[in-house]
């Protein structure tokens, strides 16, 4: 599979997992932490990887280079611009530490519908899901504003952007462990 080299693949690692109770990126899915999962499935598509987080130290182990959010504890979006300024590729492609069944296939169709839009969101089911999507630098600006206003919603945010591209997917590469019962539930579809 030819790698992308023109767009960063980012995995944002900042949130407090206060639902899962522990870590979740370091949970283990297959017997496998989460995180590496991820990791995996980009360093199939992307040269470069970039980890985002809060918690530097835990994650030192992984192979990929991290850094520290610029603004601590400013959810995603806060990851994003981080993510931006430590990248000199104009486009990022955005996932959470929490997706182990992310698979190339619905990554790259969002990276060709998306690719001359200002990002490319997935939509699943009938949701948008802006942590499996492409950004395009031009947004920084607009999305580094934000971050200094304290408007974090990234549902707020692009309800006022006209270039965006919707990219339907399907299968299991958006799904996002929130609890540890949402991860049981992904083992036990994978077993089947």
């Amino acid at each position: 599979m030819p790698l992308v080299v023109n767009i960063t693949g980012v995995i944002l690692a900042g949130g407090k997992s206060s639902r899962f109770g522990e870590n979740k990126a370091l949970a283990h899915f297959r017997g496998i932490p989460m995180i590496q999962r991820v990791i995996e499935s980009l360093r199939q598509l992307f040269p470069e990887i970039l980890l985002v987080t809060n918690s530097p130290g835990e994650y030192g182990e992984l192979g990929v280079p991290v850094v520290r959010d610029i603004v601590p504890d400013q959810g995603p979006l806060g990851g994003i611009v981080t993510a931006f300024q430590n990248t000199l590729n104009d486009r990022i492609f955005v996932v959470g530490c929490d997706m182990p069944a992310l698979e190339p296939g619905p990554i790259l169709r969002i990276l060709a519908e998306g690719g001359v839009a200002d990002a490319g969101i997935p939509v699943h089911d009938g949701v948008r899901e802006y942590l499996m999507a492409l950004y395009s630098r031009r947004l920084l600006p607009r999305l580094a504003c934000c971050l200094s206003e304290g408007k974090l919603s990234l549902r707020d945010f692009f309800d006022h952007l006209s270039n965006v591209a919707w990219v339907p997917v399907e299968g299991d590469s958006c799904f996002n462990v929130n609890t540890k019962k949402d991860l049981e539930l992904l083992e036990e579809r994978d077993a089947h």
